[in-house]
């Protein structure tokens, strides 16, 4: 029998809500600030550094498999034991890769730090929605994923910054006090919520595991090359979790409930949505290469042209809320698609010797864009899903997400290694090419969004927008 929820007053809300996007921040950040550490890291363990890519795998594998557990041990466990349990292993995690001395013990210690990950955020969610009203959802859920675009942009520089000054472990280090801090803070603030009861389904985490860690890893080798292995894997993945959606169908208790998938806003932020989120997911990863590799600026020069982007994200979020109110989620969801899908089309217009002014302009109008329309994908997801079904809704719109994260990166990438025989067959010439091409392919794999969008009825969201 589910526990009541009791009422929670504002501020602990509000205390509740930054303690989770802190934590998110954090979770987010550790999976992309090693990048550019990665080098001294490698001069640490005597070994190079495409071999410790696998340390950010790791993490992220990690985080996959487990996340699609994480609502059913909130609800056999409580919330707030959960939560803290999650916290403090992250914390213990990070504070040990700090000291490693081996790639296979900073290897091993980088899945600890993922269990802790995959149990911390998807949880923090959970409790988060569960006691917000609906009405003020939008509010709350906006903020709940700026982290999302912030972090992956932020990441790669504050990474090489800590690295320079302070030496890699510092990165890991840092996680400590702010570790500690959070532990407290959620032994003070999460309320200890339970769900029904129910037997763990070990058939539908194991091939949920398998079906993950399948494809999480063919989508990483595809992203740096294209061959059989990668596309075996990502194929094999597919058929495991196609296998995995017929189990959680049958089973009559499921790991994930999949009965969220038959509300329309619900399938449809996380099918025509996944798309539209490749597509922005895709920016972080394409702009500083395009940057750098592309048109020879510098690591600083660069990095002034993220801050743009970000400014773009940070002005929607104040925004975000009035202009869902006023226009609601299926218009929204197909202008914004459309001015979305033009803006990363702008983005492959631009050169090494483009004007600072314009291309800070059109990065700043991508930003806009694009935190719009996460911020809307990510309220409708949740708009028409009882209270009682918050656990497995939260759980798939979750373990989706992660997987889309990988594909977008995966998508871009392939569209760099297209770039390289089809720009020209486009009009694309001089440096950084290829790179440009990429941005043309993700404008129109973001318009699929806009087409799932417009099959939207008028009145979608709406539970959301009025009142």
């Amino acid at each position: 029998m589910t526990d009541e929820i009791a009422p929670i007053t504002p501020l602990r809300r509000r205390l509740i809500m930054w303690l989770v996007t802190g934590a998110l921040f954090m979770e987010i950040l550790d999976g992309t600030i090693l990048t550019t550490a990665l080098p001294s890291m490698a001069r640490t363990f005597g070994t190079s550094a495409v071999a410790l890519d696998i340390g950010i795998s790791a993490y992220m594998l990690a985080l996959g498999v487990l996340i699609p557990a994480s609502s059913w041990l909130a609800d056999r466990f409580g919330s707030r034991r959960i939560f803290v349990t999650a916290i403090a292993i992250f914390t213990v995690a990070s504070a040990l890769c700090g000291q490693a001395q081996s790639v296979p013990e900073f290897v091993a210690l980088r899945v600890l730090q993922g269990i802790g990950g995959a149990m911390m955020t998807p949880v923090g969610r959970l409790v988060v929605m569960r006691h917000t009203p609906r009405d003020q959802l939008i509010a709350t859920l906006s903020a709940l994923i700026w982290p999302a675009l912030f972090a992956p942009v932020v990441g790669p520089p504050v990474g090489g910054f800590i690295t320079e000054h302070l030496g890699w472990r510092w990165i890991f280090y840092f996680n400590v006090p702010l570790g500690v801090l959070a532990l407290l803070a959620a032994l003070w603030l999460i309320p200890d919520v339970r769900g029904p009861r129910r037997r763990f389904d070990w058939t539908g985490f194991a091939l949920t595991a398998v079906g993950v860690f399948a494809l999480q890893i063919g989508l990483e080798h595809s992203a740096r090359r294209i061959d059989a292995l990668g596309l075996g894997l990502v194929c094999a993945g597919l058929a495991m979790l196609t296998i995995t959606m017929a189990h959680l169908r049958r089973s009559p208790n499921p790991l994930l409930d999949l009965g969220a998938l038959k509300i329309p806003s619900f399938r449809a932020a996380v099918s025509g949505g996944s798309l539209s989120r490749m597509a922005i997911g895709a920016v972080p990863f394409l702009l500083p290469l395009m940057m750098q590799a592309g048109f020879g600026y510098g690591a600083v020069h660069a990095g002034l042209f993220v801050v743009a982007l970000f400014s773009g994200d940070i002005t929607m979020k104040a925004l975000v809320e009035r202009i869902l109110r006023r226009f609601g989620h299926r218009n929204v969801l197909t202008i914004n698609g459309v001015i979305c899908a033009a803006s990363l089309l702008s983005l492959s217009a631009i050169g090494p010797h483009s004007p600072a002014v314009l291309v800070a302009a059109l990065l700043f109008v991508n930003g806009l864009a694009r935190s719009l329309q996460f911020s809307s994908l990510s309220t409708l997801a949740f708009a028409d899903v009882d209270r009682t079904a918050m656990g497995d809704a939260n759980g798939l719109f979750n373990t989706i997400l992660q997987l889309g994260a990988a594909a977008g990166v995966t998508a871009a990438a392939m569209s760099v290694h297209a770039g390289d025989a089809l720009a020209g067959a486009v009009g694309l010439n001089g440096q950084g090419a290829d790179y440009r091409f990429a941005f043309i392919a993700m404008a129109v794999l973001s318009l699929g969004g806009v087409i799932s969008a417009l099959k939207l009825p008028h009145e979608a969201g709406r539970t959301l927008t009025t009142g």
